[in-house]
């Protein structure tokens, strides 16, 4: 079965989306390519000398104290852990790496602490633990500590970011470089991987378990090739190419994490809602879209309170973005066809939440790009053609390296999916491969990443982190668990979430906007029961409806007894 997921439909989307497309190439640092035809070169896999010189260069990391958190409920806790800017100064200045866990909810059964992150890079680790901890398996929840943390330069860890004048659609990054210029260098995959491990001791864990999306991959992929013998059980999902390091030897190569395959995924869209009458962008998707295309500068957006006028280049990148979850594709369909009715409402709507989410926060977005551009300027040290934004960054002070292979304490499990836009699945098999001591397993679904979009991969991975089950190689599951046929499959993407889930974004949507809990619960209950397909979603983008609008006055008036 498919799994619905809020946070993952609007932070990872917004991973994506938060720089524009310029000469190809997306915020995420990897390339688009049109086809998935390309197979990066390989190395010979060598196996690594792990770099244990933190033991004798770093203090002893003092235990996390953690304390009860001030903008999250308990049992969340909070916490931080001071480690060097400089792992080669370590007694010069020191940052703080902020942190927030939901302690084992039975504690006859932890195993330790599950360390989080979800890529970008520049993603925030204390959002993703906040957002999707309890999303997890319960087998999950019962054994770890689910500790999520901001990266250096990212969220609450001594976070880079640009002046409060700055503009993206006017400045240049030079004074948000002049403003981080001591830090930059500093930025970079292997650092992060050390912070890590500090992290890792300051938790009192004799060796790690991690899981890590996307980017995440790569500072997974370094910490094992840096500490081998400190790994517990690694899950990285949706793996980054592991010879993007090669950019920085002199054999050369591309500035990118990977090579995305936007093309592919948007194909798989258009034959899947081609596929089922409950796509309401069928039978002839891909011919719609090219009519969309044709005028949606020339469309209205009047029932969207935010909405300007749309171009070609916006329902591209409405287009790409939504590809980076299947569970926005119901919602996509459905703009798509207002659009050739003649109203872009629905797709301004949805172009506005996946860049910002819904309630929209536009500060954090913007944060999010510098951070994403600083990361990755300071992985890659060649400043090429394909790194134009670095050209005013200071020298990396550890750029990304090549994955090289290892003899880890439990063989580390790669995950990849069929269609994913961002980080295709033969980067997983090539992932796993790099570092020998590893295993792959495949999601023949669609999106960006695997766990909690996939049951059965869901499972796969609970069942490792927890036992250290380790799959088969080459295991492999269907985009939907228990059907088998494409009709069937294409009814289940289109289908849309169930009236629990519809409730709980619902919920989620009216206590962001600021709704007392259990009002936001009676409402949302009330309208996932009467309101039609069309009507919940302009609820959940903002969407102005005079039917909408009348509803919930009915419906608000039941809740407040009036």
């Amino acid at each position: 079965m498919l799994i619905a997921m809020t946070w993952r439909r609007q932070t990872l989307a917004a991973l994506g989306a938060a720089v524009a497309v310029l000469a190809g190439c997306t915020s995420s640092g990897v390339q688009v390519t049109r086809s998935d035809d390309h197979q990066p070169a390989t190395t010979t896999p060598a196996t690594t000398t792990p770099d244990t010189t933190i033991d004798s260069v770093v203090p002893s990391i003092e235990p996390v104290d953690w304390v009860e958190c001030d903008d999250y409920p308990a049992p969340w806790e909070c916490a931080s852990v001071a480690v060097p800017l400089d792992y080669d100064q370590v007694d010069d200045a020191q940052i703080s790496i902020a942190m927030i866990r939901l302690p084992a909810a039975d504690p006859t059964r932890r195993v330790g602490s599950l360390l989080l992150n979800p890529g970008g890079p520049g993603g925030s680790g204390i959002d993703l633990a906040y957002g999707e901890a309890e999303s997890y398996p319960q087998s999950m929840i019962d054994s770890f500590d689910l500790v999520g943390f901001d990266p250096r330069g990212v969220g609450q860890s001594n976070a880079v970011l640009c002046p409060p004048t700055f503009d993206p659609e006017r400045d240049s990054y030079d004074d948000c470089v002049d403003d981080n210029r001591t830090v930059l260098p500093f930025l970079g995959t292997t650092n992060v991987a050390r912070d890590m491990d500090a992290i890792r001791e300051a938790l009192g864990d004799d060796k790690i378990s991690y899981l890590g999306y996307s980017y995440g991959s790569a500072l997974g992929a370094v910490y094992a090739d840096m500490f081998p013998n400190r790994i517990r059980a690694m899950v990285l999902d949706g793996s980054v190419d592991p010879d993007a390091g090669l950019s920085n030897t002199a054999s050369g190569g591309s500035d990118f994490y990977a090579e995305q395959d936007f093309d592919g995924t948007i194909a798989t869209f258009e034959e899947l809602c081609d596929a089922s009458p409950l796509c309401p962008a069928g039978p002839s998707t891909e011919d719609l879209i090219r009519r969309v295309r044709k005028k949606i500068s020339g469309l209205p957006t009047d029932r969207f309170p935010d909405g300007v006028r749309l171009t070609r280049s916006d329902l591209d990148d409405i287009l790409t973005d939504a590809m980076y979850s299947a569970f926005t594709w119901p919602v996509l369909a459905l703009a798509l066809e207002d659009a050739d009715n003649g109203d872009a409402s629905t797709l301004a709507a949805l172009n506005n939440y996946l860049l910002f989410g819904y309630p929209p926060d536009v500060d954090a977005e913007f944060d999010l790009e510098f951070a994403n551009v600083a990361i990755r300027c300071a992985d890659f040290s060649n400043r090429g053609n394909d790194s134009y934004e670095c050209e005013n960054f200071p020298d990396s002070a550890d750029a990304l390296p090549v994955i090289t292979a290892v003899d880890a304490s439990a063989p580390i499990l790669v995950v990849g999916t069929k269609g994913d836009p961002a980080t295709p699945a033969r980067y997983s098999r090539l992932m796993a491969a790099a570092l020998g001591d590893a295993v792959a397993i495949e999601w023949e679904g669609a999106g960006h990443t695997a766990t909690l979009s996939s049951r059965c991969i869901t499972d796969i991975v609970a069942a490792y982190l927890v036992d250290v089950t380790v799959p088969d190689d080459g295991t492999s599951c269907p985009f939907v668990t228990g059907v088998t046929s494409f009709p069937e499959t294409a009814d289940a993407v289109f289908a849309g979430p169930d009236r629990a889930t519809t409730t709980n974004n619902i919920a989620d949507v009216l206590v962001a906007q600021g709704e007392d809990e259990e009002f936001a619960a009676c409402v949302a209950t009330q309208l996932a029961v009467r309101a039609d397909r069309r009507l919940v979603i302009d609820e959940l983008l903002g969407i102005e409806s005079p039917h909408l609008v009348a509803l919930r006055t009915i419906v608000e008036r039941g809740c407040t007894g009036g």
